[in-house]
């Protein structure tokens, strides 16, 4: 059995931000989405775009408190 080396501290810090950019983008576009197809404010826009933040932070934190389970 081969052990798998941990990733550098770059490699680490490009996923992170990496990672937290994306879910509040992802968020925020299937609010736009969302509130196109429902002709709505943009009430579904700034509710997935904070459910994207809250999300990416919780994962942002889970993976550099332990980046062994990643």
């Amino acid at each position: 059995m081969s052990k798998s080396k941990p990733k550098g501290p770059g490699l680490l810090l490009i996923s992170v931000g990496t990672m937290l950019s994306s879910t509040v983008v992802a968020g925020f576009l299937l609010g736009y989405w969302m509130d196109g197809w429902l002709e709505t404010s943009p009430i579904f826009m700034i509710t997935f775009g904070g459910m994207g933040f809250v999300g990416g932070f919780l994962k942002v934190f889970k993976l550099l408190t332990d980046p062994k389970l990643q």
